[in-house]
């Protein structure tokens, strides 16, 4: 049974009349007259009878109304609560992140609080994947996806690396990059990049000088002039000390992913917040990729 026929019925009893009746549902007259006999027709009888006087309701009718008032002020209940609701709808929504994401996140974060209106953000710092379903984040910013059929990633930007070094440092050093010992790599115990040690352990002559758990860490590095680092374009390319090296471009290229449980799309907070997400990234993809502020000057890497 369709409940909006109750409503029907019931607008039509109340108002003893078809014009009447429409009126109160925003209804024109002839609507009225088919929704009401169509819904006769679907009980099988005869619910008013058509008088002078107006509709009067028939032996049938006077039974089915208490059930329709019963389902109208239940609709009226639901309609005084929604607002009270809605003030308990969910407003924080975390957004789980490693110190890269976090980096970029944190630079944008006046514009996303702008887009998402009332809803407060709250970054998590975190490498490894935390649990949607216990609710210890509801959005996760990651390169890796993970392994549930509950969860729906969302493809973000794609991030290149490559190699830069500080300007006074490739003045003062003249070897080929390569077989500089100068090279600034990851601690072997906190490993999130194996991309970049392979390629590092396949192509640098000289085990690194400097080791760093973090892309923070190894952005500093080399901006102070330690040496030489693989860094994402996003990050090293506003850095004014430092600038790429030639012919050692694109290292690596990384996928990112938004993840979200499926379930929290339907959470207002969380489904805006994904869309401010998005459009932010994609505001941005030329940084991530590397193609805006690439440096005019470069340290040849020699032979």
């Amino acid at each position: 049974m369709n409940w909006d026929d109750l409503r029907v019925f019931d607008a039509a009893a109340r108002m003893r009349g078809v014009t009447a009746a429409a009126r109160t549902l925003g209804l024109s007259q002839p609507q009225m007259s088919r929704r009401l006999r169509r819904f006769e027709d679907q009980m099988g009888v005869r619910l008013f009878d058509r008088t002078p006087n107006g509709l009067m309701l028939t032996p049938a009718g006077e039974k089915l109304l208490p059930i329709a008032e019963n389902m109208r002020k239940v609709a009226e209940d639901v309609e005084r609560v929604q607002p009270e609701l809605a003030s308990k709808a969910q407003k924080v929504v975390r957004i789980s992140l490693d110190e890269l994401r976090e980096h970029f996140i944190a630079r944008h974060i006046g514009w996303l609080l702008q887009q998402v209106g009332e809803v407060e953000i709250e970054l998590y710092s975190a490498q490894l994947h935390l649990n949607h379903a216990s609710r210890e984040t509801e959005i996760q910013l990651r390169s890796c996806l993970p392994e549930s059929e509950t969860l729906i990633a969302r493809k973000m930007a794609e991030i290149t690396y490559n190699v830069y070094v500080s300007k006074d440092y490739a003045a003062r050093n003249h070897h080929p990059p390569l077989i500089d010992p100068n090279w600034i790599g990851f601690s072997p115990d906190r490993l999130w990049y194996p991309e970049i040690k392979r390629w590092m352990d396949e192509n640098v002559q000289a085990a690194p000088i400097v080791r760093c758990n973090t892309i923070t860490a190894q952005l500093n590095a080399a901006t102070s002039g330690a040496g030489y680092a693989i860094l994402p374009a996003f990050m090293a390319d506003p850095i004014g000390q430092l600038q790429r090296v030639e012919g050692l471009e694109q290292i690596y290229t990384s996928t990112e992913h938004l993840i979200v449980h499926r379930d929290l799309l339907r959470e207002p907070a969380v489904r805006k917040t994904v869309d401010a997400l998005a459009l932010l990234f994609k505001n941005h993809q030329g940084q991530f990729s590397g193609v805006a502020n690439i440096r005019l000057q470069a340290v040849k890497t020699g032979t």
